[in-house]
């Protein structure tokens, strides 16, 4: 499995490749009102329900800052209209360190991402395991699925983000960090 990490700056590669300080952003930095390159409005959004729980305002307070969990509608109407019955949905914003790779390697991806520099990482398991206990803290890993409807989580987005292809990191640790990285990590392969 090749990975590539996308970076803003040709610099950025020097950390990754010779050794060095990464920052590590908890995933609301990448939340945006608008989808734009790494930017997306849904970003640290946990919707997990059959129903899509914004479709019921006006009837149940929905704010993701305040936070929805464990919801159940049995038998419930609104102006008349039967919603189906639902049991234990979520709504809320979860934030957490995410470090994101993408299985794909081209110049279009950058130029839509607006990054110059692109590293493919050497041993993905490796960077986990040394990331992990750094933090001191278990990651969940692995490449996130699309979809069209409305149900989101860290690993779950919307299908309009497909283009990038996505594998990450997940740790839940709230606060923004810089991680020392041993020299080999990565190799550069292209600057734009």
């Amino acid at each position: 499995m090749s990975l590539y990490l996308y970076l803003n700056e040709h610099w950025h590669a020097d950390a990754w490749v010779a050794g060095g300080l990464i920052p590590i952003n908890p995933a609301s930095t990448y939340k945006s009102m608008e989808r734009a390159g790494i930017f997306t409005p849904d970003e640290n959004l946990i919707h997990k329900s059959v129903v899509d729980i914004r479709s019921l305002r006006g009837c149940v307070d929905v704010n993701p800052a305040l936070g929805t969990r464990g919801l159940t509608m049995i038998g419930c109407e609104i102006d008349g209209v039967p919603i189906p019955d639902f049991f234990n949905a979520d709504y809320y914003e979860d934030d957490g360190l995410i470090l994101s790779f993408s299985s794909r390697l081209t110049g279009d991806l950058a130029r839509k991402m607006k990054k110059k520099a692109c590293v493919k990482i050497i041993d993905i398991e490796g960077l986990r395991r040394h990331l992990d206990e750094t933090l001191g803290a278990q990651s969940t890993a692995g490449f996130c699925e699309y979809t069209g409807d409305h149900q989101r989580n860290h690993f779950l987005k919307s299908e309009l983000d497909s283009w990038q292809a996505e594998y990450r990191l997940f740790w839940p640790i709230r606060e923004r960090v810089e991680v020392q990285l041993r020299p080999g990590i990565a190799e550069l392969v292209c600057t734009w």
